[in-house]
């Protein structure tokens, strides 16, 4: 997509940028000045929330009709992949847009009991705080300080895209009986899994395939299963490998933070005291005492 500036002052027309992209997705904020995104045809699947400021959205719907709508602060547009858009506003604008591959809404579709066959509604000017949440919460994940890795950031994907497919769509839902968890088999296997693989970056789908389940169904099951959501349980198994090698005094803690699957011992020192209420440092020193 082009933008078109209307200032003619020679600047940076970005006063701020952020991105991520992600299995499926992609999530950008920008705070810009003035300007004009020309029409274009989206090609994948568009949701676009306004965090502050004011623009015009110009659509062709599905239908041929043109409609231009005006969004503030907190407004959703979404825009099925195929639809021309186009978007102008004459003052300083702060926009997330979430961007969603058809194919990986089709595949979590279809996973997730949804019918195959459906269209996404075009929506103008809802306001809809989840998908805001929701985006942020990715974006945050862009911060290697802050980021809590692949597991939790594909959960996040997968409520986003399920919440978008159940309000926002005409996909029709097979009901059927999920309410068990995850047989004691399938249970062990996945808790072998992450057990082993404490220090790698692990995602939803690997976790899942372990189980033979949808990321959906799987986090569902292994909550019912456990009372943790995976997330939690693989960040608790971190910390207790981490106190394991934490009571050797030969091992730096910046590397006890990178062998339990930690970016940065800043992070490890976050979660860690969070789920012991004392540092790595603290916690060694009273061990060992």
């Amino acid at each position: 997509m082009q933008i078109e500036w209307k200032s003619k002052i020679n600047t940076n027309n970005y006063l701020f940028r952020q991105h991520t992209e992600l299995n499926g997705a992609r999530v950008h904020r920008a705070k810009v000045l003035a300007g004009e995104m020309l029409e274009h045809e989206a090609a994948l699947h568009e949701i676009n929330v306004t965090i502050s400021g004011s623009l015009i959205t110009t659509k062709s719907s599905s239908t041929g009709k043109r409609v231009c709508t005006k969004a503030g602060a907190g407004n959703i547009c979404i825009t099925p992949a195929g639809q021309p858009v186009g978007a102008i506003w004459n003052a300083p604008l702060d926009n997330m847009g979430i961007l969603l591959a058809p194919d990986f809404v089709k595949k979590t579709a279809v996973e997730n009991r949804f019918s195959a066959d459906f269209e996404f509604k075009e929506v103008y000017k809802n306001q809809d705080p989840l998908i805001q949440q929701l985006g942020l919460a990715l974006l945050n994940e862009s911060n290697p300080e802050n980021s809590a890795g692949r597991l939790y950031a594909d959960s996040l994907v997968q409520t986003l895209t399920l919440h978008l497919l159940r309000n926002y769509s005409n996909a029709n839902f097979v009901h059927e009986n999920t309410n068990g968890g995850l047989s004691g088999y399938k249970l062990r296997r996945v808790q072998e899994f992450i057990n082993a693989k404490l220090e790698e970056d692990l995602s939803l789908a690997e976790i899942a395939e372990i189980a033979e389940l949808s990321q959906f169904h799987f986090a569902r099951a292994f909550r019912k299963s456990t009372g943790k959501t995976p997330q939690q349980y693989l960040m608790e198994r971190r910390i207790e490998r981490a106190k394991e090698l934490l009571a050797r005094e030969n091992l730096p803690i910046v590397e006890i933070s990178l062998q339990t699957g930690f970016k940065n011992q800043s992070h490890f020192t976050t979660i860690f005291r969070k789920l012991t209420k004392y540092t790595p440092k603290t916690w060694r020193e009273l061990k060992l005492a």
